[in-house]
């Protein structure tokens, strides 16, 4: 049986989606799986997923909503009920439900894997950045963040809908292999030469989405992918 690598898109809670989707898929133990970030917050059952990808040894990298909640349960141990002056219910309970060892997994999680000639991210990778150089807080943020561009080729903040230009990964040039990220919701998986998007809404009642590649001596073929996804049972967030 050929080794996998199969990354999926962002779960947010839909630990039920996720089940169904790993079920189609079959893992076996010599398979690598990995998240793209996201996994917690908006759905249902976050602190479920969470432990459920810890249990199932899934690899993921940090998502913007990871990084929230980190600094949310932080602030929570500081400061009590104070920290939680204008967040949302859902995220209250969550903080209030997690452990220390919640807090270290998700505060050990990395902003970018590499097997081989493929790189995971959840928002994206910034013109001219190396990952092999030190990475600023600059180039941490835009790991997590990173949408669009405007035609000076300068990160926007996603609410600027005015300046857009182009999305990231149409610019994107291959430099750190390719790359598979989440962060953004399409209708169906962004396919561009060198990077594929794969958050496809499940939380606001789209899809959750799988890429698998095979993986061998050579590294992981890139160019040959499937795709699964398994639809949402509802909308969950709005």
């Amino acid at each position: 049986m050929k080794q996998r690598v199969i990354v999926y898109g962002d779960i947010h809670g839909c630990l039920r989606e996720f089940e169904k989707l790993r079920k189609k898929i079959k893992p076996h133990k010599k398979d690598i799986e990995i998240s793209v970030g996201d996994f917690l917050n908006k759905g249902p059952q976050s602190l479920k997923t969470l432990r459920y990808i810890e249990k199932n040894n899934i690899l993921s990298v940090v998502g913007n909503n990871e990084e929230k909640i980190v600094k949310l349960y932080k602030r929570y141990k500081k400061k009590g009920k104070k920290a939680f002056d204008g967040v949302r219910e859902s995220e209250k309970k969550l903080v209030k439900k997690m452990g220390r060892r919640d807090y270290h997994f998700l505060k050990s999680l990395p902003y970018y894997l590499k097997i081989d000639n493929l790189t995971v991210v959840h928002g994206g990778i910034r013109l001219g950045l190396r990952l092999d150089k030190h990475l600023s807080k600059e180039d941490r943020r835009s790991l997590t963040l990173l949408r669009f561009y405007n035609k000076a080729l300068e990160p926007i903040p996603y609410s600027d809908k005015e300046n857009r230009y182009k999305f990231w990964s149409e610019l994107y040039g291959g430099r750190e292999g390719f790359v598979v990220f989440g962060h953004h919701p399409f209708p169906k998986p962004k396919i561009e030469k060198w990077a594929i998007g794969i958050d496809t809404g499940c939380v606001y009642g789209g899809k959750l989405t799988a890429i698998i590649f095979e993986k061998n001596n050579k590294g992981v073929t890139t160019r040959h992918y499937t795709l699964i996804n398994q639809k949402a049972v509802k909308k969950y967030f709005c």
